[in-house]
C-alpha cells in the first residue's frame, strides 16, 4: 500500500532512534515539530513552536551520528509519561509515530471539534496485496468522555506498541497488520479533555457546547468557583438545618453519610459544589459550563429528554465526525472503546428492550460470544469489576445495535480493590465522585434502602420514568416497596439488581458501624461507606494522600461559615499516568487476541454430479473457521451489516434449481456452514465462476469445470 507523505519532512526510523538517544544523553525531552495535516492520509507542516528549534539542533546531531552507524529499528516506548498529554502533546506523540513508521502508519484528521481542534485517526497496516481500507478492521476509540484521560493515553500507547511488535517481527502483530487493519481514534473529545489542563481543575466529561440551563437568556454564567484558591473545584458542606440531609461519618469525619433519623442521627449539612451565586438569581452553580455528553449523543437509545444528551442525535461536530468515519469504513468488523462504560468485566445479560423492541444491551443470541471475550479480557487484565453505567445514546451501543458489529468497551481502570471508580457507596451522598460538578460517573452496586434492591435499579427506573414524562416525588419513593420495584422494572424491561445480604449486614457480634477491637472488648467505628473508605486508604497508602482535599473552613458570602473539601477532580477516573504503559501492554494482548478471532470464511471443494443430458448438480458450502460469526444476531435482525453474497456466473436462463445469488447474513464461527445447491444446464466441462463477496471480509473467486466429482445414486 502507499502512504502519501511529504518526503522533505519525514524522518527515517533509524534517524528517529538517534534523535531519541541523543536527547536522553542530553537529558532533554524532545518534542518534535508537528507535521500532521488535516488532509486525509497526509502530512504537512503546522504552526511552528520553540520545540522546532530544539528539534532542529538534535536532528542535526543525529545526522552526524547516523553516517557511521548501522540501521536499527526504533525502540519501544515502554515507559509511561509522568503526566497526561495535552492536545498539542498528543499531536506530537502521533507525529513522532508517523515519522518512525512511515510505511505502516497513516494519520488523518476526521473532523474538527467545536473549538477547532483536530480529531485524529490512525491507520495501522503493513503492505500487502489488498488495500488496507478493503481489509477487515478493528476499531479502537477513546476520549469520547472528556474526563477519561487514561483511555486516550492507552489508545496511543497501544498503537505504538503494536507498531513496535510488528517491527520486531512479533507473529501476532505481523499477522494482524498484514491480514487486517487497525484504526485508532485516540481523542474524540479534545476540547473536553483539554479542560483537565486548565488553571482550575473541575472534572468535566462533555464537549464545550454552550448551554442555558436556567433559561435566563445567558449561557454558562453561573458555574463552580474556586473559592479557597487551591486550584481545584471540590465540595462545600453548608450547615443549613432546614436543608441538611448529611452528616460526617462518625468513623471518619472526612466522609459524608446520609443521616438515619431512626438511629437517632441528626443531619448537619447539605452538600453543594464549591461556588457562589454568580448571576444573583438565588441559586448556586445552576448554570455552569454546558456541554453535550458525547456518550449520550448517538442514536441507539438516545435519551432525548436527559441533561447532556444534546438537542438531537449526533448534534455535535465530534460525534458527527466519528459517525461519518465509521460509516465510511464499512470494513470495520470489531470495535473496542475505552471510556466510562463496561461490557467486558461484566457480560450483559441480554435482557430488557426499549419501547420499539430493540435491546437495551444485547440480543440473547449474542451473549455467548460476549461471555467468551469477557472471560479472556478478565484473564488478561485481571479487571473483574467495573461500574454499571447506563449506555443509552453511547457510541459503543450504537456500534453494536445499529452498525451491526461486536462492540466491546472498558474503563481500563477502576481504582483500588474494594472500590469502583466514580460510585456512591452505602449511605453516602455527594462527594462529587471525582471532585467536580460532572455527575456522569458510574454507579456501584449498593443498597437503596428499599429491601435488597440495588440503588442502580432505582436510578434506572427514575431515568426511565423521567424519559416518559413521569414525575416521581420523594413521598412516592418513601412509600415504594420491593415488590412494586420488581413489577415496574418488569414493565420497563429493566433488570432488577439485588445487593447480597452478606455485603450489607455486619457480623453478629457488631453493629452496622462498629468492628470488634483486637482485645475482643473495645470496639472501634468502621466507615459506613466501605467504597469511600477504600478510596481514602488507596489515596493515603499509594498516592501520598493527594486524592482527598481535607475539609477547611471558609466564610461564604451567602451561607456564612462552610467547609470546603472532598475528592480531587479526576482522581477516581484516572490512574497516575505512570501506570498507562502497564495497562496498555495488557490491552495489546487483548487486541492481538481479538485480531486472531476474525471470521475466516472459505469455500469447500465443489461437488459436481452429472444428472442427465446436459444437467449438472453443483454443491458447495461456505465454512467459517474463525471465532466470530460473520454477522451478529443483531446485524441479522436489523439488516444493517451487509451479508456475504455468493454468485454463480451461469446465465440465469440455464439455472434450473437454486438461486443464482445467495445472501448469507450469518455464518456461525468455529466451523459454522452454509450449504448451497444449484442445478444448471450447461455443456460438459464448461467453465463457471463462483464469486464470494463480503463488504467487511473481502472477495474471492472459485473457477469450476462441469466435470463430475461424484455420481448421484
Amino acid at each position: 500500500m502507499v502512504f502519501h507523505q511529504n518526503n522533505n519532512t519525514t524522518t527515517h526510523p533509524t534517524r528517529r532512534r538517534r534523535i531519541r538517544r541523543i536527547s536522553e544523553r542530553s537529558a532533554i525531552c524532545l518534542s518534535a515539530g508537528v507535521l500532521i495535516s488535516s488532509a486525509p492520509f497526509g502530512y504537512g507542516a503546522l504552526s511552528s513552536s520553540p520545540w522546532l528549534l530544539l528539534s532542529s539542533y538534535v536532528h542535526a546531531a543525529a545526522l552526524q551520528e547516523e553516517a557511521n552507524s548501522p540501521s536499527t529499528p526504533p525502540p519501544s516506548s515502554s515507559s509511561s509519561p509522568a503526566s497526561y498529554a495535552t492536545f498539542d502533546e498528543l499531536t506530537k506523540q502521533i507525529e513522532a509515530l508517523g515519522r518512525a513508521y512511515p510505511n505502516s502508519l497513516r494519520i488523518q484528521s476526521i473532523g474538527k471539534s467545536r473549538e477547532g481542534r483536530d480529531i485524529w485517526a490512525l491507520t495501522l497496516a503493513l503492505d500487502g496485496g489488498v488495500d488496507p481500507d478493503k481489509r477487515s478492521a478493528l476499531l479502537i476509540t477513546a476520549g469520547v468522555d472528556g474526563n477519561h484521560l487514561v483511555g486516550s493515553a492507552v489508545a496511543v500507547e497501544v498503537a505504538s506498541e503494536l507498531l513496535v511488535k510488528m517491527n520486531a517481527g512479533d507473529e501476532g502483530a505481523m499477522k494482524l497488520l498484514s491480514d487486517h487493519v487497525v484504526y485508532v481514534v485516540p481523542r474524540v473529545n479534545p476540547d473536553g479533555m483539554e479542560r483537565y489542563f486548565g488553571k482550575v481543575k473541575n472534572e468535566f466529561s462533555r464537549n464545550t457546547r454552550p448551554d442555558d440551563k436556567d433559561r435566563d437568556m445567558a449561557t454558562d454564567e453561573d458555574g463552580p468557583n474556586d473559592l479557597n484558591g487551591d486550584g481545584v473545584i471540590t465540595m462545600m458542606r453548608v450547615f443549613d438545618p432546614e436543608e441538611a440531609d448529611q452528616m460526617a461519618d462518625p468513623a471518619d469525619e472526612r466522609l459524608n453519610v446520609k443521616a438515619d433519623r431512626m438511629k437517632g442521627e441528626r443531619a448537619a449539612f447539605k452538600l453543594y459544589v464549591e461556588g457562589i451565586d454568580d448571576d444573583g438569581d438565588g441559586a448556586i452553580n445552576e448554570d455552569g459550563f454546558g456541554g453535550v455528553d458525547l456518550n449520550k449523543n448517538f442514536m441507539h437509545g438516545y435519551p432525548e429528554h436527559q441533561d447532556g444528551a444534546g438537542p438531537y442525535p449526533v448534534s455535535e461536530p465530534e460525534s458527527l465526525s466519528l459517525l461519518k468515519f465509521v460509516l465510511a469504513h464499512q470494513n470495520i468488523a470489531i470495535a473496542l472503546t475505552y471510556g466510562r462504560h463496561d461490557n467486558l468485566s461484566t457480560t450483559p445479560d441480554g435482557k430488557g428492550t426499549f419501547d420499539a423492541g430493540t435491546p437495551k444491551n444485547l440480543l440473547s443470541d449474542d451473549v455467548a460470544v460476549y461471555k467468551v471475550i469477557g472471560e479472556k479480557f478478565r484473564e488478561i487484565t485481571k479487571l473483574k469489576k467495573a461500574p454499571s453505567v447506563n449506555g443509552d445514546g453511547a457510541f459503543y451501543s450504537w456500534l453494536y445495535a445499529q452498525f451491526g458489529v461486536p462492540s466491546f468497551t472498558t474503563p481500563l481502570w477502576t481504582g483500588p480493590e474494594g472500590a469502583e471508580a466514580g460510585g456512591k457507596g452505602k449511605g453516602s451522598a455527594g462527594g462529587n465522585g471525582g471532585g467536580g460538578n460532572d455527575d456522569e460517573g458510574g454507579e456501584v452496586l449498593k443498597a437503596s434502602g428499599v429491601g435488597d434492591i440495588a440503588q442502580v435499579t432505582i436510578d434506572d427506573l427514575l431515568d426511565a420514568a423521567k424519559a416518559q414524562g413521569m414525575e416521581v416525588s420523594d413521598d412516592m419513593m418513601a412509600q415504594i416497596t420491593p415488590q412494586q420495584i420488581e413489577q415496574f422494572a418488569g414493565m420497563m424491561g429493566i433488570k432488577v439488581k439485588h445487593v447480597k445480604k452478606a455485603q450489607e449486614e455486619a457480623a453478629p457480634s457488631t453493629s452496622d458501624d462498629e468492628v470488634e477491637g483486637a482485645n475482643g472488648k473495645e470496639k472501634e467505628k468502621k466507615p459506613r461507606d466501605e467504597t469511600e473508605a477504600a478510596w481514602l486508604k488507596y489515596s493515603e497508602a499509594e498516592r501520598g494522600g493527594e486524592g482527598f482535599v481535607n475539609w477547611s473552613k471558609f466564610d461564604h458570602p451567602k451561607f456564612g461559615e462552610v467547609e470546603i473539601g472532598g475528592w480531587l477532580p479526576y482522581f477516581k477516573t484516572n490512574p497516575p499516568a505512570s501506570e498507562v504503559a502497564e495497562i496498555a501492554l495488557k490491552e495489546v494482548d487483548l487486541v492481538l487476541d481479538l485480531g486472531g478471532r476474525f471470521p475466516q470464511v472459505s469455500l469447500t471443494e465443489p461437488k459436481i454430479a452429472h444428472l442427465t443430458g446436459g444437467l449438472y448438480e453443483i454443491e458447495v458450502s461456505l465454512v467459517n473457521d474463525g471465532f466470530f460469526p460473520t454477522g451478529t444476531s443483531m446485524a441479522v435482525r436489523n439488516r444493517r451489516a451487509r451479508p456475504y453474497v455468493v454468485r454463480l456466473s451461469t446465465p440465469i436462463v440455464n439455472l434450473i434449481t437454486g438461486q443464482r445469488v445467495h445472501k448469507i447474513w450469518k455464518i456461525d464461527g468455529n466451523g459454522g456452514r452454509y450449504k448451497i445447491r444449484w442445478i444448471v444446464r450447461a455443456p460438459d466441462a464448461s467453465k463457471h465462476t463462483i464469486t464470494v463477496y463480503s463488504e467487511k471480509y473481502g472477495k474471492f473467486d472459485r473457477e469450476i469445470s462441469l466435470i463430475p466429482t461424484a455420481e448421484k445414486p
